[in-house]
């Protein structure tokens, strides 16, 4: 063996001794890169950069059991196996139309926008319509609330509902009760939604302040609620989303009541908070509370997973 290859090995042996290139230099008396070159030069003149493969079994017994090493050779994983879901986006083509707060019989509401919003849902070619409640404007406890109706009385409110809504055939409707319809219920046990449905072959009613739609794999909620507005728009929707026990959460969630209009997506449900078509009324600009005026075209696509794709487009209304 040359004096440089026994140098080599020298190097080499002080630091598979040593296990340190910085302490073998020392030990040998040369710089680190000699080092290093002297352990590098060694290991392939030894073949050590392409082990054999009775050596690589060897190497690998030292760490794991035979179980282990039988499920690396048949390339199965052995612990934190993970599946990836495959998804699809293609599906039913849905497209709702959605109503809210339209206080029929107040005077900041305009049936002419409503006759708007059947319009655009001709044009859309929508498959049902949602409404969130508050259909009629009641006559609630507020002082003064009375003298803001063009239409008093349970009987004049719903006759005006069943005139406007019946104008619409074209699809499906699904209604749900607000706090102005509920009064009649609470102060004399009548069901005016209920009862303006009754009388309209298209229209009906899915219950007092929430109600589902299903269609498919898929669930449309429609909610109304006793709460008011939050100053972060999107708090309110959030809030409501998160006190739903884990079974019980729709894919669709449609809110009316607060009279802002936005669209959030939060813990796996699609949120439209549907807006109104009553303008700003004198309690709400006293209470410096926003009226977004208008309506909603939702698109879905829908198949056995539930919602594959979902767009929204919002329809303002300049009163």
């Amino acid at each position: 063996m040359s004096k440089v290859a026994a140098s080599r090995h020298k190097y080499y042996d002080a630091f598979m001794e040593l296990g340190c290139v910085e302490l073998a230099a020392k030990k040998c008396g040369v710089n680190k890169e000699s080092i290093k070159r002297g352990v590098r030069m060694v290991k392939e003149s030894k073949n050590e950069t392409a082990p054999t493969p009775d050596a690589m079994l060897m190497e690998l017994k030292q760490h794991f059991s035979p179980k282990e090493i039988r499920a690396m050779i048949k390339g199965k994983k052995t612990a934190n196996e993970s599946h990836t879901a495959i998804h699809d986006f293609r599906g039913e083509e849905i497209t709702l139309g959605i109503l809210s707060d339209t206080h029929i019989g107040s005077k900041y509401t305009n049936n002419a926008y409503i006759e708007d919003a059947f319009r655009e849902f001709d044009r859309a070619g929508v498959d049902m319509v949602c409404h969130a409640g508050d259909v009629c404007e009641g006559m609630s406890n507020r002082a003064g609330h009375v003298l803001e109706c063009t239409h008093v009385g349970y009987h004049n409110q719903r006759k005006a509902a069943v005139d406007i809504f019946s104008k619409y055939q074209s699809a499906p409707m699904y209604f749900i009760s607000g706090n102005h319809d509920d009064w009649f219920k609470m102060s004399n046990g009548a069901q005016i939604v209920s009862d303006m449905c009754g009388q309209i072959d298209n229209a009906t009613f899915l219950g007092n302040s929430e109600g589902n739609i299903q269609i498919g794999a898929t669930q449309v909620r429609l909610w109304h609620g006793l709460d008011g507005s939050s100053y972060a728009h999107s708090y309110r929707i959030q809030k409501i989303v998160e006190s739903l026990t884990g079974g019980d959460k729709p894919q669709v969630l449609i809110a009316g009541h607060t009279h802002k209009a936005f669209y959030v997506y939060d813990r796996h449900v699609h949120c439209v908070s549907a807006g109104c078509i009553q303008k700003q009324s004198s309690w709400m600009r006293g209470k410096r509370l926003s009226a977004h005026t208008g309506f909603w075209i939702v698109r879905m696509t829908l198949n056995e997973l539930g919602v594959g794709r979902f767009s929204s487009e919002w329809f303002p209304l300049y009163v």
